[in-house]
């Protein structure tokens, strides 16, 4: 996996890209351990299951694997995904932020191994850390149960259940997008040729070109995903699916099942 290649993108010493790779699980065990610390003083229960484990593999398998499925893909790095994303962003939306860190972090890692270009250890922290972490913010609007038991059990549509995932997914774009934007103007503003940008650029040249660069496969790329992820929360055999994995109330399933 790690052959000539691989190591020609990454004009670093290893041990740097390691260092942060450390730092970052420690900021992420730091934060779980907090976040397990408030639940566990408010009586409520903190515990990973067998399913979150299983679950978060799938979506992160998928997420990667959709990853390599690009329909377009621009000269400087950066593509248009079959809603590569799309698999995570349910994930961290249905289980939570705490869960999510983690397994943003595994996507994350993944990320460095496929075609990573790394000049330094700052241009590894906004193109990769930043951007595939950002996922798990999704989690912070998460599934609530008794949201979800009182909307269907009123008959309503299931997407009106899942405002949450839409405000997690454009929370998620725009940190990733401002991102890779700094890391366009600060690493990746010189020898360019692109459109009406051209030579070596600084100042509002180097932010306009970054933004424009950035928004043309970021924003379709997140449009896919928001689409499909639209069309299968609308479903409603997913919906009682995820609601039953969720802890959804029976009653509230058994009335999902009635409005089929």
């Amino acid at each position: 996996m790690f052959n000539k290649e691989y190591w020609e993108g990454i004009l670093i010493p290893w041990w740097q890209i390691l260092l942060l790779i450390v730092l970052s699980v420690t900021l992420i065990i730091t934060i779980i351990a907090v976040i397990s610390a408030v639940l566990k003083r408010r009586g409520e229960k903190s515990r990973v299951s067998t399913k979150d484990i299983t679950y978060g593999a799938i979506c992160v398998a998928a997420s990667f694997a959709l990853s390599y499925i690009r329909i377009f893909k621009l000269p400087y790095g950066g593509s248009i995904t079959l809603a590569s994303v799309l698999p995570m962003l349910i994930y961290c939306y249905y289980f939570g932020f705490r869960k999510s860190l983690v397994v943003s972090a595994v996507f994350m890692l993944l990320q460095l191994i496929q075609e990573p270009y790394i000049v330094s250890p700052w241009s590894a922290l906004l193109d990769y850390f930043v951007p595939y972490l950002s996922l798990s913010l999704a989690g912070l609007f998460c599934f609530k149960r008794k949201k979800y038991d009182e909307k269907i059990t009123a008959g309503k549509p299931p997407i009106t259940c899942h405002l949450g995932f839409f405000i997690g997914t454009v929370i998620y774009f725009a940190v990733r997008y401002f991102s890779h934007t700094l890391a366009g103007v600060l690493f990746w503003a010189q020898d360019i040729d692109f459109l009406i940008w051209s030579g070596n650029l600084a100042g509002a040249a180097a932010w306009g070109y970054s933004a424009t660069y950035n928004i043309i496969f970021l924003l379709p790329d997140t449009l896919i995903a928001v689409a499909a992820g639209a069309a299968i929360l609308s479903s409603k055999t997913f919906n009682a699916f995820m609601a039953s994995s969720c802890h959804a109330l029976k009653n509230a399933d058994a009335a999902h099942k009635d409005n089929q």
